[in-house]
């Protein structure tokens, strides 16, 4: 069989990224089927395609930011084929980093993987799916570098005076005797306090530092910090593999579960808007999907293992 060339790689991108902006119809689903029986080296392509898509969560944020244009999209899709796929580097342990950047990472995990770190100070971190840090304690600083992902943090009673630091590309949460979460956004960081405080300061503005306590939240970038949202304790549920959610939009639950699963995973808009509330097991995604689909009027449809889309019915 011959090996796809840079046009079949360049029609693999393009079907991907139309695709991904919406649900296909059945139109552009046998147009596609077409494309695909036409020649073995689309066949190829695709199946090159699949394993990028098992490796979407695990690569750098801005290959699936909504914010990109077609074109933009469709060149970041086809410049990881030729790279992972194209050179033979695919296979490369991709799936194992939340990032290329971050195959150097203190600590990781994979997309759907959480896992429990305790360090020697007696500071316990919980990492949540796609997650990638680096751990940095000296006689001046306790320091956690969030790569990319969110992370509960306990902190440790045996580091005395020593300040503990995590430190995002938009800024530093200081601890202060306290649990709480730290999540790394596509634009900004997200920090939940579900004991005592912490200090937040945006990365280039470091004066506007704010507290937040107990049962408050905030967004930041490296310029502002957002108004104080209310924290819950369910919104950490993740670290028991759960999701609780109370007349949630099924748009935003079907966000929040498409990071525990590689691939994609979308809702047309007026399935978004349905409202939901249960508890969801995070390392079951499928099965919550069928839950969904037989109490709410939806179809979830697999175009492929790694491809799903919620259509709302009726």
């Amino acid at each position: 069989m011959a090996a796809p060339d840079r046009k079949t790689f360049e029609a693999a991108a393009s079907w991907y990224v139309q695709f991904q902006s919406q649900p296909p119809t059945a139109a552009e689903r046998h147009a596609w089927q077409q494309w695909l029986n036409g020649d073995p080296s689309h066949q190829a392509a695709w199946n090159q395609m699949e394993q990028l898509q098992r490796s979407l969560g695990s690569l750098p944020q801005n290959l699936t930011r909504r914010a990109l244009s077609a074109t933009q999209q469709r060149r970041q899709v086809l410049k990881w084929m030729l790279v992972l796929g194209g050179t033979g580097y695919l296979g490369w342990n991709v799936q194992q980093h939340t990032s290329l950047g971050n195959v150097w990472a203190d600590y990781r995990t994979r997309v759907g993987e959480r896992r429990r770190i305790e360090l020697a100070e007696g500071t316990r971190i919980d990492l949540n799916t796609g997650t990638a840090i680096d751990v940095l304690f000296d006689g001046y600083q306790r320091l956690v570098r969030l790569r990319e992902g969110e992370v509960l943090i306990h902190t440790g009673k045996s580091g005395g005076q020593t300040p503990f630091y995590v430190e995002t590309r938009d800024g530093r949460v200081q601890a202060l005797g306290t649990l709480f979460t730290v999540r790394q956004m596509p634009d900004s960081t997200r920090v939940g306090v579900l004991e005592d405080r912490v200090s937040v300061s945006p990365g280039d503005t470091p004066a506007r530092d704010k507290l937040l306590s107990a049962g408050e939240s905030a967004d930041f970038d490296r310029h502002t910090i957002s108004h104080n949202q209310p924290y819950r304790q369910t919104q950490a549920a993740w670290v028991d593999g759960q999701m609780i959610v109370l007349n949630a939009r099924l748009g935003d639950v079907i966000d929040e579960l498409a990071r525990y699963r590689p691939g994609v995973l979308q809702c047309d808009p007026a399935s978004s808007r349905l409202r939901v509330s249960g508890t969801f097991r995070l390392d079951s995604t499928d099965a919550v999907l069928a839950n969904l689909q037989a109490t709410l009027p939806i179809q979830v449809k697999y175009f492929t293992r790694y491809w799903i889309s919620v259509k709302h019915i009726g």
